[in-house]
């Protein structure tokens, strides 16, 4: 199943092995839903799907309670708002209109993650969003996977909160639940990298404190804790304690021009129980500082 938002870091192409890993149990709980592509490629029984970001929660949430809302929504977007300058008033209306109607706001979203530049999600300090017009001339109208995302939260009644991480795993994990984070990832050391989550960027320290809530919450409920993450020594370091296995992506963003090849993933693991799959031989993927161009 295809998400319904582009998503700069989707689990689209890791799902083939990053699945494996995915353990068995009665409900997935992911901190980090993004684009939401490990819920519609997975079969738990039930879901909590969580982020900070109160448009994405309030985007999935108007999805599956009025599909077809927010499909008359941002149809006419789609059909009348193909140029810069349409994006640019749009989102002028999303930032400072501060409507209260979800299914407005939400039509609003799907068609600015549609039209702005790769996927992005970006937003000032204001909580303004400001990733630019990306110049498609017809952005995919997403109105099957509205439905198919729909029928499927409901179907498995899945939960969407708007919490941060911790309070995510402090409050909506117990001992039937298995844990998948994708938090942004730690850029190679000598690359920049986009690590904005919200309104704030995701540093070091957040990492640290992740990992602490993460090996927190695998050793009070004794549940099984599955995270993707980059390649590089700081992601080593942040999740010491992990089990790492090896795999690469390639990137979803490049600069203009530039050519859009593999980067090295870790995907991360805290359980005693499950069954690991063979992990892949680190030789086969070093460090990111080593990658081949």
């Amino acid at each position: 199943m295809k998400p319904i938002l582009k998503w700069a870091g989707g689990k689209s192409r890791l799902m083939p092995r990053l699945r494996p890993f995915l353990p068995a149990a009665d409900c997935l709980v992911e901190p980090f839903v993004g684009g939401a592509s490990v819920f519609l490629n997975t079969d738990y029984r039930r879901y909590v799907l969580a982020d900070i970001n109160p448009d994405l929660i309030n985007f999935y949430q108007a999805v599956v309670d009025s599909p077809e809302s927010v499909i008359r929504g941002a149809l006419p977007l789609f059909r009348h708002g193909s140029s810069s300058c349409d994006y640019e008033r749009h989102r002028a209306d999303f930032n400072y209109r501060h409507t209260s109607a979800c299914i407005e706001r939400a039509a609003l979203f799907l068609y600015l993650k549609r039209h702005g530049y790769n996927g992005l999600c970006r937003y000032n300090l204001s909580g303004r969003f400001n990733v630019p017009y990306g110049g498609y001339r017809k952005p995919y109208f997403p109105a099957t996977e509205i439905h198919l995302f729909a029928e499927k939260a409901r179907d498995t009644h899945t939960r969407f909160v708007c919490l941060p991480f911790a309070e995510t795993l402090a409050f909506h994990v117990d001992e039937h639940c298995a844990v998948y984070a994708d938090p942004p990832y730690l850029p190679p050391e000598d690359k920049d990298g986009f690590t904005g989550y919200y309104i704030a960027p995701f540093r070091d320290e957040e990492h640290q404190a992740l990992a602490d809530a993460l090996t927190e919450t695998h050793l009070r409920w004794n549940v099984p804790v599955v995270l993707s993450g980059s390649n590089t020594p700081k992601t080593h370091a942040a999740y010491r304690g992990f089990t790492f296995h090896y795999t690469h992506t390639h990137y979803s963003i490049a600069a203009k021009g530039a050519s859009r090849g593999k980067a090295g993933e870790v995907i991360a693991t805290l359980s005693e129980s499950h069954a690991r799959p063979q992990p892949l031989a680190q030789a086969d993927f070093p460090m990111s500082g080593e990658q081949a161009a």
